[in-house]
């Protein structure tokens, strides 16, 4: 009897236990599915040759709804002495979440990029990248800041009403860090100037809003992506560290 006994509850252990792990299967690949539906792609150069314009394209494949979607990509390289590369935030009038940029490296290493969404918190994805020297330290030949400016878009010749297209956005501006290699470390030894922000609308609508560090390079040229629902004027503001601020728009009209 005893043995009956124990013998039906280990097979009631063994089936409770077994039915534990049967269920747990599920909830595992569910998270193994959200981690690849929001982690972010960060593309940068094995090796870039020039460690003050080393080319950034980051982007997560992931539905832009109105009540779910990716909210911002940070880009950061903690190994640099300016770490951080810029906060990229966006909307769902954005269509997708993805942006191009140059930035300054001064001794590379591991990229991160931080990607946040609304209902599913944050997601990192990595990259590794060489530099061929410092960038961080690098100034600009010659500051002449009556000379900044100049915004001017670019969007594609023809598109319909529900395409995500690429825009094109460039200004002149000069990209310092203010830093100097010294005596084994980096020291701040002249005021910082570089661009700080550049907000993206559509008829008055905000579309995006890129927060920008004095790692961006110098006369970036950032791409950026807008899902085209009407004709309308697109706007993009630049601002610096110093409060100056450039304006440029466009009026899009898609085709048919």
């Amino acid at each position: 009897m005893d043995h009956c006994l124990f013998s039906r509850r280990a097979i009631l252990r063994a089936a409770l236990l077994g039915a534990g792990a049967y269920l747990s299967r599920p909830v595992l690949g569910a998270a193994q599915g959200l981690e690849r539906e929001h982690e972010p792609t960060l593309d940068l150069p094995i090796l870039a040759e020039d460690p003050t314009a080393v080319p950034v394209v980051v982007w997560v494949d992931h539905p832009m709804g109105p009540d779910h979607f990716i909210k911002s990509i940070e880009v950061v390289l903690d190994a640099d002495p300016v770490s951080r590369k810029g906060v990229y935030l966006f909307t769902p009038a954005n269509g997708r979440a993805w942006v191009s940029f140059q930035m300054r490296s001064g001794v590379g290493g591991l990229g991160k990029a931080m990607a946040e969404c609304s209902r599913h918190g944050r997601f990192v994805g990595t990259r590794e990248v060489r530099v061929a020297a410092d960038g961080c330290t690098s100034p600009p030949d010659k500051v002449t800041k009556d000379r900044v400016g100049n915004p001017r878009l670019r969007v594609p010749r023809s598109f319909k009403v529900g395409e995500v297209i690429e825009v094109r956005a460039k200004i002149d501006h000069p990209s310092d860090t203010g830093l100097n290699f010294r005596d084994g470390k980096f020291v701040l030894d002249r005021p910082e100037f570089f661009l700080k922000q550049m907000r993206v609308s559509f008829d008055s609508q905000l579309i995006s809003d890129f927060r920008l560090t004095s790692a961006v390079s110098p006369n970036p040229l950032i791409r950026f992506p807008l899902k085209v629902t009407r004709a309308g004027t697109l706007q993009v503001a630049f601002a610096n560290n110093e409060g100056q601020q450039w304006v440029t728009t466009q009026f899009i009209r898609p085709a048919g």
